[in-house]
């Protein structure tokens, strides 16, 4: 509150102090605890663990900062060059956790480029055997299947169960309105 009333910009970092940090302590649900409890916060991880696992999935729940010990040669002698990342893996962890980020962006809907993919992905209703005009659709006769360019589609396979064809239909066809009443 004293930083936010004093406009002073500010991040708040989990931690755990132990130097190695094992998976077991790290604690990650604390980061989605920070941003429930300070949802406009920027929150992070400083990781003492080995490797960068631990931050990889910190990005997953919402952290933004990730801090990392860095050595440049992991023979040097120190208290934290075990748990410190060098060249190769900073840029591995660079690379990954900006790929982790921006995997999350977005809400559930179909994008512009799933439209094409989704007419061959998704199902339509089809006949799996011969079918008489008159015979009942059920389970055994009716079924989904790719690609899903049919104007009935696989979610409403249900309704269609107990209707008549309306016509001799035969297998692996596609319905239409026009084949059931």
């Amino acid at each position: 509150k004293i930083l936010q009333d004093a406009n002073v910009d500010y991040a708040l970092m989990h931690v755990t102090s132990m130097y190695p940090t094992p998976y077991d302590k790290v604690r990650l649900n604390v980061i989605k605890e920070l941003k429930t409890k300070f949802p406009d916060t920027v929150i992070g991880l400083s990781d003492h663990s080995f490797g960068n696992y631990t931050c990889f999935a910190a990005t997953s729940l919402g952290a933004s900062i990730l801090e990392k010990h860095f050595t440049s040669d992991k023979n040097w002698s120190g208290p934290d060059i075990p748990i410190s990342i060098n060249p190769m893996e900073l840029k591995d962890l660079i690379l990954g956790s900006a790929a982790i980020f921006n995997s999350m962006i977005g809400e559930k809907d179909i994008l512009d480029g799933e439209k094409e993919t989704a007419k061959f992905a998704y199902a339509s209703v089809v006949t799996i055997n011969d079918m008489k005009q008159g015979e009942v659709f059920t389970s055994e006769n009716i079924w989904v299947k790719r690609p899903g360019t049919g104007s009935i589609l696989a979610k409403e396979f249900e309704k269609i169960l107990g209707k008549e064809a309306t016509e001799n239909i035969p297998q692996d066809t596609q319905l239409t309105k026009s084949m059931f009443k």
